[in-house]
């Protein structure tokens, strides 16, 4: 009983000086992380620190930008199921504005999406998107977020989600009229 106690007490023992290696060594990386940057900073020049400020700024607010543009899209998404066509805002990247990488299958994917609205636009009950369609608005997603990872492919999941529905809403059988 008591080696059996003691092989248990010694077994939690390991683990847990494990896990507080673990901890440690994440601890000592993230030190050397900022001491790194702290080193960096101070061997810049005030003009160079103001550039690294300003670019820092500009991409905090481009985030929060970003988050609030998604939070709207998700409100619009769940007020109601029959939203019109003019309320989606499907993305389209100018042909500048694009990424010199993963260029061509963004241009893909947004190719694939636009036929989905135009099917839409075109008839009030038909299908607008086939599965067909679908596994290949998917392979392009896949192939512009392996080309260009950093590039954000929620706006397209959520106009992608948004076909999806209005697909799923058009397919329910009319109700019958009221008595």
């Amino acid at each position: 009983m008591k080696k059996l106690l003691l092989t248990a007490v010694m077994a939690l023992s390991l683990g847990a000086a494990e896990q507080a290696h673990a901890q440690l060594g994440n601890l000592v990386g993230a030190g050397l992380v900022l001491g790194v940057g702290a080193i960096k900073r101070a061997r810049m020049t005030p003009e160079q620190r103001a550039a690294e400020q300003q670019a820092t700024q500009q991409k905090a607010a481009e985030k929060a930008a970003q988050q609030a543009s998604v939070q709207q899209a998700s409100a619009a998404a769940t007020v109601a199921p029959a939203v019109a066509l003019t309320e989606l805002r499907p993305q389209r990247t100018a042909t500048d504005k694009l990424p010199k990488k993963g260029a061509e299958q963004i241009t893909a994917l947004e190719a694939q999406l636009e036929q989905c609205r135009l099917a839409m636009q075109a008839s009030p009950t038909g299908v607008v998107c086939t599965p067909a369609q679908r596994t290949a608005i998917q392979q392009a997603a896949v192939s512009a977020a392996r080309a260009n990872p950093s590039w954000s492919l929620q706006p397209y999941q959520q106009e992608m989600a948004f076909y999806a529905a209005e697909d799923a809403r058009r397919q329910q059988p009319a109700a019958p009229p009221a008595k």
